[in-house]
């Protein structure tokens, strides 16, 4: 599958998807597209909306999905509802997300994404939007990067690294993925393991800011859960814990009748109930799984069914 990734937890999402033929299914994350082909292949006679902002993962997708006839869209999941307004689609019977950067992304080096791979600093999903890791790195100031560090890479450095972007500014402008993974370890030192890790932490977080990541998940789900139709499936794959949390809490809420304080006698919410939680608990991959896939390590997913009666 070229370099992008061999789908994670595949044969489990397409048990819970539930596939039907003449059903409508999204692929919130398209990548490469192998979670999208295995839908396919499972169940042809579906009709599937898949998403990508990457015009590279579009195209290598459309390679791969050339025997069938999904309809491939170009936009972030954060405008699911209006892309399938555009589409003609009311309703959903199922839909995925797998969520993250894609291997793809990573082995591309001049995508920035990656600190042991030199490139000028970008983290762009959609190569079209103007804001990248360049402009983040070097115009936030030290309490904005140290927010940055501190919320989406829960880093206990946050504040010591912040402030050494901010000293390497003075002499200049940081320009390549090298240069940020140099000043990082000036602050946590060079060859450990928790250096390493720290690096990983301040690269998710710097590339969760500039794809607003989080944001629009918590937009996105919300809207998939409310285009679910009666028995629709959502399943999401996770690789990190703020993710896995947003999914966690938006699953819980849809899935309760009442959010009124408990000091309150009579519900006064007017709060419906919308979903049944499928996963009690995240399911993880295979011992041999991850032994062949290791990205599907940290994966962990969640599946919910929207109940009958409510739309």
């Amino acid at each position: 599958m070229s370099s992008y990734h061999v789908p994670v937890m595949a044969e489990t999402c397409l048990e819970l998807l539930n596939l039907r033929a003449g059903k409508v299914y999204v692929d919130a994350t398209l990548g490469g597209g192998g979670h999208a082909l295995a839908m396919l292949q499972r169940q042809p006679e579906i009709s599937l909306y898949a998403f990508d902002q990457d015009p590279e993962a579009l195209e290598q997708a459309g390679k791969i999905l050339s025997g069938y006839t999904p309809v491939l869209i170009k936009s972030n999941f954060r405008n699911l509802r209006t892309e399938l307004a555009y589409n003609k689609v009311k309703g959903i019977d199922g839909i995925l997300f797998d969520l993250g950067v894609s291997s793809h992304q990573l082995d591309e080096a001049e995508r920035g994404f990656s600190f042991d791979k030199n490139a000028d600093l970008d983290m762009r999903m959609d190569p079209d939007q103007e804001f990248s890791a360049l402009e983040l790195v070097n115009t936030y100031d030290v309490q904005g990067l140290s927010r940055i560090f501190k919320d989406y890479g829960e880093e206990n450095a946050a504040g010591r690294i912040a402030r050494a972007i901010d000293k390497e500014r003075l002499n200049g402008q940081i320009q390549s993925t090298s240069q940020l993974a140099r000043i990082i370890e000036s602050v946590v030192g060079v060859g450990s393991t928790e250096s390493l890790k720290t690096k990983v932490r301040i690269f998710q977080a710097i590339r969760i800011a500039v794809n607003d990541e989080l944001a629009a998940l918590s937009y996105s789900l919300s809207d998939a859960i409310n285009l679910l139709n009666p028995g629709g499936r959502i399943v999401v794959l996770s690789y990190h814990s703020l993710e896995d949390r947003i999914v966690k809490h938006a699953f819980r809420l849809a899935a309760t009748a009442c959010i009124c304080p408990p000091a309150i006698m009579h519900c006064v919410c007017d709060h419906k109930k919308q979903l049944k939680i499928l996963t009690t608990r995240p399911l993880m991959a295979s011992e041999a799984e991850i032994q062949e896939n290791t990205r599907s390590r940290s994966a962990k997913l969640r599946a919910a069914e929207k109940i009958k009666g409510e739309k």
